[in-house]
């Protein structure tokens, strides 16, 4: 019995060790498929097939037995292969608890295919017309995430049809704490390309300052102006500024009023984003 069991360890080492040929027998489709991928295990640019699949001794000694496989990671659908995964990418993974898609019950392999020249699952299917110059990335996003691609549709929007950005561009698929996983909280993420409007500033925006500029804005795309939330600025304004001064309605208690929700406030509060100089955001 000892003899068998010393059989089974110099087997198993020797297939852990090599980077192929036992799986090879069974399992050429996928390996070839390897050759041209970063996980690659045929041509020795990365992990051997037991680093992965773990627990695949059983497997290896019955492939046909259905038993033998119980064991062995699959990265299936129980999302155990998600530990696996974080072994290596412990940067990516460093709090996978708190992982919002790894809470939605979304594994590695479900956005991730590791044998395969597209990395990305999904990232070869349709999308809308207008769309098919979306990266790789962003195709698999919309798998999911149809809802927020249609606002992209309207023409004002992030350019992300045309290239411009992408869904990684602002998001963080694998952050933990953010909401909406942005790869920076706060206005941090706009302040990259909008450096100009974010400060900081003498006398700030208080929207901006406690809610950040999705206060105001889309960030995807909408009908209005500037990806404004309301079409009507002066809407948009007393949404906040329910008491401004009486110069404003009227000279009078009983006067007819100077301004509306027509009125751009804009025409005076031009420094609309903050301002260095007047803590009223006046030109």
């Amino acid at each position: 019995m000892r003899m068998a069991w010393t059989a089974l360890g110099i087997f198993w080492s020797f297939w852990a060790t090599a980077q192929a040929p036992p799986c090879t027998v069974c399992h050429a489709d996928t390996l070839e498929r390897g050759h041209v991928h970063p996980m690659a295990t045929v041509a020795g640019a990365g992990p051997a097939c037991a680093d992965c699949h773990q627990g695949a001794e059983a497997h290896a000694l019955a492939p046909m037995a259905p038993e033998a496989r119980q064991d062995m990671i699959t990265f299936g659908a129980d999302g155990r292969g998600a530990a696996v995964c974080s072994e290596c990418h412990q940067q990516v993974h460093e709090r996978p608890v708190r992982d919002a898609h790894a809470q939605a019950g979304i594994a590695c392999d479900g956005c991730h295919r590791v044998h395969d020249t597209a990395p990305f699952a999904g990232a070869d299917g349709p999308v809308p017309a207008g769309f098919d110059g979306l990266d790789d990335v962003s195709r698999l996003c919309a798998d999911c995430h149809a809802d927020v691609l249609a606002s992209f549709a309207f023409n004002e929007r992030h350019r992300l049809a045309e290239g411009a950005v992408t869904c990684v561009s602002c998001h963080d698929p694998h952050a933990a704490a953010p909401p909406a996983l942005v790869a920076h909280p706060g206005d941090g993420m706009c302040s990259d390309c909008h450096d100009d409007k974010t400060g900081p500033f003498v006398f700030e925006h208080g929207a901006q300052r406690v809610e950040g500029c999705q206060a105001c804005h889309e960030p995807h795309g909408g009908p209005n102006r500037f990806l404004l939330t309301r079409q009507q600025e002066g809407a948009l304004c007393y949404e906040c500024h329910l008491t401004v001064p009486q110069f404003h309605v009227g000279f009078a208690p009983g006067a007819p009023p100077r301004f509306d929700e027509d009125t751009v406030c804009t025409n005076c509060h031009t420094a609309i984003h903050g301002s260095n100089l007047d803590r009223n955001l006046l030109r």
